[in-house]
């Protein structure tokens, strides 16, 4: 494996965009990611320190991109780069994810809000407010949490109204981010595993 810590970050897509068709991301005007479906989570790749043009593009298309933003990588860092909102609202959110693993039987997680026209939520596990008033296109702290088996909610904060819930189940010794996608009513709960789990379990150690 490469050194990691001193000479690249590693960073990969989301495609958070409820109403549009798949994408294809240029970083400088090269291909990086191809056909990334809503929903769907790009390989992480290697990219060295510096400031980046992000273009995301309709499939096969080099012409009017949907949107251009400039990124700062970091040598070290794991980003997951979000493309966020509705094809009139887009944004990219860039998610830093965390290389500190838990204590043994423990797991690390936490929630980013990407439903675009989702109010205000609160995050419940097992009945209880684990976070709490995270906005569209917030990212939560990380929290340690017991390996097992729960019920996670998603509560609007001013109508107390659950908007979702959903059985999770939390691996020990994980680095979890829980991200809610899509637009109401049809708001899921995505569970993906931060890259300093399974790609280079070393640099945490």
């Amino acid at each position: 494996m490469r050194n990691f810590e001193e000479e690249y970050s590693l960073i990969r897509a989301l495609h958070a965009v409820p109403d549009s068709d798949a994408v294809d991301i240029y970083i400088n005007d090269t291909l990086f990611f191809k056909s990334i479906r809503f929903t769907q989570f790009s390989p992480y790749v290697y990219v060295p320190e510096g400031t980046y043009e992000m273009k995301v593009y309709a499939v096969d298309t080099t012409e009017n991109p949907m949107l251009t933003e400039n990124i700062e990588v970091r040598n070290g860092e794991l980003v997951t780069i979000a493309v966020s909102g509705n094809i009139d609202d887009l944004q990219l959110v860039s998610i830093k994810e965390d290389k500190e693993r838990a204590q043994i039987g423990y797991s690390k997680i936490r929630v980013v809000h990407l439903s675009p026209n989702a109010p205000e939520v609160d995050i419940l596990i097992d009945g209880e407010v684990l976070f709490k008033d995270i906005e569209f296109r917030d990212i939560s702290d990380y929290v340690d949490i017991l390996a097992g088996d729960y019920r996670l909610d998603i509560e609007a904060v001013a109508s107390g109204r659950i908007l979702r819930s959903n059985q999770k189940t939390i691996n020990p010794d994980r680095i979890y981010t829980f991200y809610a996608l899509g637009n109401l009513p049809n708001v899921q709960v995505f569970q993906s595993l931060d890259g300093a789990t399974f790609i280079a379990p070393s640099i945490s150690e």
